[in-house]
């Protein structure tokens, strides 16, 4: 995948859209994660054990929707920016194998101090179903 130009805070506008992004977690996608963060219930990499109390498949992380908000920010604003805040709402359970898709549209724009910030407010859907919310307070260059 080709690295995005950072977007600078000039370029950014009240009302744009972030493209939409999709992600898709396999089974290995929710055993590296709790490798990564030493979250070994079982309800995030065995199906059996999962599927025997009643949930569909190994649920993936609630955290994980937050690596999911980063990512989309991320791969449309550029590497040079800065997460400063990201606060989630969770709504709902999604399992491996589910696509997710994370829309949003930026609240605010402003530069201060000589640095672009923006707001974003997101939503993650599992196909017309809302997962969760998040809002994003990011550092955006200003030239």
């Amino acid at each position: 995948m080709k690295i995005p130009e950072t977007r600078t805070v000039d370029t950014i506008h009240v009302g744009d859209s972030l493209p939409s992004f999709d992600k898709t977690f396999s089974a290995a996608d929710l055993v590296a994660y709790g490798g990564a963060t030493w979250d070994w219930h079982r309800l995030h990499y065995d199906r059996d054990f999962a599927q025997a109390r009643s949930l569909a498949s190994p649920v993936i992380d609630g955290q994980m929707y937050g690596a999911v908000f980063a990512q989309a920010i991320s791969h449309w604003l550029g590497p040079r920016i800065f997460i400063q805040k990201l606060t989630l709402r969770y709504y709902s359970f999604a399992y491996a194998d589910d696509t997710l898709t994370v829309e949003g549209q930026v609240e605010e724009s402003k530069v201060v101090d000589d640095c672009g910030w923006i707001t974003v407010a997101h939503i993650l859907k599992k196909d017309r179903d809302v997962v969760s919310e998040a809002q994003s307070v990011v550092r955006v260059p200003c030239r």
